[in-house]
C-alpha cells in the first residue's frame, strides 16, 4: 500500500518554492548565476581537507581557515573563539539514555560595530569534524548574509533557517545533512586509578532545518553545479541514500529545471 504515495514528492510545495526564493537572494548578493557556477561541492575528503596532526583549537582553527576558504571568504575578517565546556551530563549505567550534555549551542556568531566578526565553537565538536565544518560553515554563511540589504522571503525573523539554506548553497550540504543528527554511546573514566566509571548513550540535534530540507537544497545546488548523485552519495550516511535519491529525482522533474533556469537572469549587486 505504500507504494501509492510514492509519487509523492517529500517536500511540501511551499517551502520548496521558499528555497528558490532564498537560492535567488543569495544568487542575487553574490554575484549571480555566473560566479556561482564557479563554485563547487565541498566534500569530506583529503583535497578540501588535508589530514594533519594539529589538535585541540590549533585543529580548530585549521579546519576554520579551510571553511573559509571554501566558502570564498577567505579574506573576510573573523575570530574564531572557543566556548567554556560544561559539564551537564549524568552518570549513567551502560543501560540508561540519556539526554544531550549539554545545551550550548554548537556555534555562534557576533558582528562588531568596528568591522569584522567572532565565531565560537563548542568543543564538543572537535571529536566531530563533520560537526565542527557544518558548524562553521553555518556560522560563516550568518556572516555573509547579515550584510545583506534586504532579508531572506519571510522576513528576518527566518533567518535562522535561511543561514542554513546558505551554508547549503556555499557548497557544505553533505556536511549539513551528516551533522543533523547524532547518536553515541559513550564510556569516561573519572578520578585518579579509573576509581569510578560512568556511560550511557547521548544525542545531539544540529541546525535549523530537516534532514530533508537539507537534502533538497543541496539538490537544487548539485542540479545547478552540474554534480551528478552519485557524487554525494558516496559521501552521504547511508540513512539518509533513498531521502536523497528522491529530492535529486524532483528537482530534476521538468518543473524544478523550469525554475531553476528562471534563476539564470538573476544579476549580480
Amino acid at each position: 500500500m505504500f507504494g501509492w504515495f510514492r509519487n509523492e514528492r517529500l517536500l511540501d510545495p511551499d517551502l520548496a518554492e521558499w528555497q528558490l526564493g532564498c537560492f535567488e537572494w543569495l544568487l542575487k548578493h553574490t554575484g549571480g548565476m555566473e560566479a556561482y557556477r564557479r563554485r563547487k561541492l565541498i566534500l569530506p575528503t583529503r583535497e578540501f581537507f588535508p589530514s594533519n596532526e594539529l589538535r585541540g583549537h590549533d585543529l580548530a582553527e585549521r579546519i576554520f581557515e579551510q571553511v573559509k576558504v571554501w566558502a570564498g571568504m577567505e579574506a573576510w575578517p573573523c575570530q574564531l573563539e572557543q566556548q567554556s565546556e560544561s559539564q551537564k551530563t549524568l552518570i549513567a549505567s551502560k543501560h540508561l539514555l540519556l539526554p544531550p550534555s549539554d545545551h550550548s549551542p554548537a556555534g555562534t556568531f557576533r558582528a562588531l560595530k568596528e568591522g569584522g566578526a567572532i565565531i565560537s565553537y563548542h568543543p564538543r565538536n572537535l571529536q566531530n569534524p563533520m560537526s565542527l565544518v557544518a558548524t562553521f560553515a553555518h556560522e560563516l554563511a550568518h556572516y555573509r548574509t547579515a550584510g545583506f540589504p534586504e532579508p531572506p522571503p519571510g522576513g528576518w525573523e527566518v533567518w535562522e533557517p535561511a543561514t542554513d539554506i546558505a551554508a547549503v548553497f556555499l557548497g557544505f550540504g553533505i556536511f549539513l545533512a551528516n551533522s543533523r543528527f547524532h547518536f553515541e554511546h559513550f564510556t569516561e573514566d573519572r578520578g585518579k586509578g579509573l576509581q569510578w566509571q560512568r556511560s550511557g548513550y547521548r544525542w545531539q540535534n544540529q541546525g535549523y532545518i530537516s534532514d530533508a530540507e537539507v537534502l533538497h537544497m543541496h539538490a537544487l545546488v548539485s542540479k545547478t553545479l552540474g554534480a551528478g548523485v552519485k557524487v554525494t552519495l558516496a559521501h552521504l550516511k547511508s540513512s539518509l541514500h533513498g531521502i536523497y535519491k528522491r529530492m535529486y529525482k524532483d528537482v530534476s522533474d521538468h518543473e524544478m529545471v523550469a525554475n531553476l533556469a528562471r534563476l539564470q537572469d538573476v544579476s549580480g549587486c
